[in-house]
């Protein structure tokens, strides 16, 4: 699969850009360090500014990877870094890749996360030769689910006890775009 890296987008209202290591703090206070955020995330709350600077270290590093797509999510105007938008799994054979997406609860709300979707969908099916995007969500947190089905998703599935997040194992529901739905 062509892959072009993680390369800075422009929204009406974001910014999407590579993250930086100074962004510890943001990240911890904006979203890592509550639990509300990453109540049904696979990975745990930060309990410091130290987590994220440990998990910031490892990303920065990974930007050299073409097949490396990892934004940070900054509202242009004030310049504040309110989440994540990643690609955090593709498969070359079949040209697909799964997103996925967190801001902090301050930001909930404001369609943040269906703008950064929707460039990051532009992004990929323009610049790569990805053939489908897919978003996966637990079914008790269905809000995400309406976010994809904005971003043009649909739909497929639920795949029962498929996922382990940090209310166990739960059940995903799946939802896709295929490039010949964005043509």
């Amino acid at each position: 699969m062509h892959h072009t890296g993680t390369q800075r987008l422009k929204t009406e209202r974001l910014t999407l850009r590579p993250l930086q290591a100074n962004d510890a703090e943001a990240m911890f206070h904006n979203w890592a360090g509550d639990p509300k955020v990453t109540k049904y995330l696979s990975w745990p709350t930060y309990k410091s500014v130290m987590d994220a600077k440990l998990f910031l270290q490892n990303r920065v590093a990974n930007y050299p990877n073409k097949n490396f797509y990892d934004w940070g999510i900054v509202l242009t105007q004030s310049q504040t870094l309110i989440g994540t938008i990643s690609v955090v799994a593709h498969d070359d054979q079949v040209k697909s890749m799964e997103i996925g997406y967190c801001i902090g609860q301050a930001f909930w709300g404001h369609e943040y996360v269906k703008e950064a979707f929707k460039a990051v969908i532009q992004y990929l099916f323009e610049n790569t030769d990805v053939n489908r995007i897919e978003a996966r969500h637990d079914t008790h947190n269905p809000n995400s689910g309406k976010v994809m089905q904005k971003c043009g998703l649909q739909f497929e599935g639920v795949l029962r006890q498929a996922h382990r997040n940090n209310q166990g194992i739960v059940d995903d529901a799946v939802y896709a775009i295929l490039r010949q739905d964005y043509e």
